[in-house]
């Protein structure tokens, strides 16, 4: 029989212990332990990949954040946990794409926006298995059908965020790269998207040297840089890298802010290494930079 395009999970009821629908999947350890480990070379690669390429990919793919939402008045907000994210990696391997589009198709009719979908939803589910793979707990072949249906599931969600207006920039430039060194690079996704949509004009370098930012700076003018770490590089690397830019910069006002895990919990560490203010998440970079640029306009 063909498919009806919604798929035997769409049939299911969703609880509030169980806002995906996913507890009835089977063999929630679904992927095979005993496989022979990946070729190192093939398990790096494609780690790289998954943060360097499709990760970004997902994130870049919005503008706007979407703002629609259910018409009943009084909507339980749905959260989304680790667990949801673990199930639905499981669905986008192990069960026809028409499932997993009905699962979001249900849930974006009950109020949860296209933003949730792409980035508490997709995105982690991209980095879920890129997870999995590091630990060699799922193959080569689940991790390619997975991410190819993530991809495809993304053109399907991403054009409700570029259907919002993009807001009317100040004609500012900021430079958003990864700490020279570090390898991660889903939260400088995030920050960009944060950025755009507060109407900058951004430019990234997700796997950057030090001669490349500097190169950057040297030859084009920035009104910021940005510079994610995660710990990967020690305090000495970040603090000789920020000393660079400020040496070798167009701009000689230039305002630099660390972000990233290093940053979560002490913000104020990035002022000792340096940079004029850390940042625990994207929001409240922009926030912190546009309130900078704000004071320095009234004081003129």
């Amino acid at each position: 029989m063909a498919d009806s395009g919604r798929g035997v999970f769409a049939e299911r009821g969703l609880s509030q212990d169980d806002p995906l629908g996913l507890s009835s999947l089977r063999n929630p350890l679904w992927c095979a332990e005993g496989d022979e480990p990946p070729i190192p070379e093939l398990r790096s690669g494609l780690a790289r990949t998954i943060e360097a390429e499709i990760i970004p990919r997902l994130m870049m793919a919005h503008r706007a954040a979407d703002t629609a939402r259910a018409k009943e008045p009084a909507v339980v907000p749905i959260l989304i946990t680790d667990k949801d994210v673990a199930d639905f990696s499981e669905m986008i391997v192990r069960a026809p794409l028409s499932a997993a589009r009905a699962h979001l198709d249900g849930l974006r009719e009950r109020g949860v926006s296209a933003e949730a979908v792409i980035t508490d939803i997709l995105s982690a589910s991209a980095r879920h298995l890129g997870v999995l793979w590091e630990q060699d707990r799922c193959s080569f072949v689940d991790v390619t059908v997975g991410l190819s249906r993530l991809q495809q599931l993304l053109r399907v969600y991403g054009p409700a965020f570029e259907a919002e207006p993009v807001p009317q920039g100040s004609g500012r430039r900021v430079l958003l790269a990864v700490m020279p060194g570090e390898q991660h690079t889903f939260g400088l996704a995030v920050v960009e998207e944060f950025f755009r949509r507060a109407g900058w004009h951004v430019q990234s370098e997700f796997l950057p040297s030090k001669p490349i930012l500097l190169e950057h700076v040297r030859t084009e003018w920035f009104d910021v840089v940005g510079l994610s770490a995660s710990g990967e590089v020690a305090s000495s690397g970040i603090s000789s890298v920020v000393q660079s830019l400020r040496e070798q910069t167009l701009n000689r006002d230039l305002h630099i802010v660390l972000g990233g895990n290093l940053f979560r919990e002490d913000p104020s560490l990035a002022v000792t290494l340096g940079a004029d203010f850390g940042a625990n998440d994207a929001a409240e970079a922009v926030r912190s930079v546009d309130r900078l640029f704000e004071r320095k306009k009234i004081s003129c």
